[in-house]
């Protein structure tokens, strides 16, 4: 059975941090075990006695086996938070957070607002957790991936 048939088991929270990584600046590389389903992160820090004596030169050696997971596109998270306060009802909080993605540091401007509305931080969480899933998905069925819901 070829990888691309393979159904697997992925830890899409792993995955979503994996996507989410800035990985040009940060010198961090991400790779998908087409295998076992794992994603594995490379770095200074890489411990091969931790993956089975895999060395970074064997996983970057063996595509076939070990798709790289590409970094994060910067502008996703603000993308994020715009789609998430086009969907409010709450007018006045969807133009408090439409103020604060407008200036300077939107990110942190727009975690100020929410954050003196607990439940409304949460909902925001979880928006961005399912938007963050959804581009997981996507990107496994781009490479051939389908996976298995445990």
């Amino acid at each position: 059975m070829s990888h691309a048939e393979q159904p697997l088991a992925v830890d899409l929270t792993e995955l979503c941090i994996a996507l989410s990584a800035e990985g040009e600046t940060t010198g961090l590389k991400w790779f998908l075990d087409r295998d076992s389903g794992r994603v594995i992160l490379v770095s200074r820090e890489y411990d091969p006695g931790e993956w089975g004596g895999l060395s970074v030169q064997d996983i970057e050696g063996t595509p076939a086996r070990f798709t790289p997971v590409p970094a994060a596109d910067p502008t996703l998270h603000l993308d994020d938070m715009k789609a998430y306060v086009a969907g409010l009802s709450d007018v006045r909080l969807r133009e408090s957070l439409e103020i604060a993605l407008s200036g300077p540091r939107p990110e942190r401007r727009f975690r100020a607002v929410l954050g003196w509305l607990p439940d409304e931080l949460e909902r925001w969480h979880t928006f961005r957790q399912q938007r963050s899933e959804a581009r997981a998905l996507a990107w496994l069925d781009s490479v051939g991936v389908r996976v298995t819901r445990g």
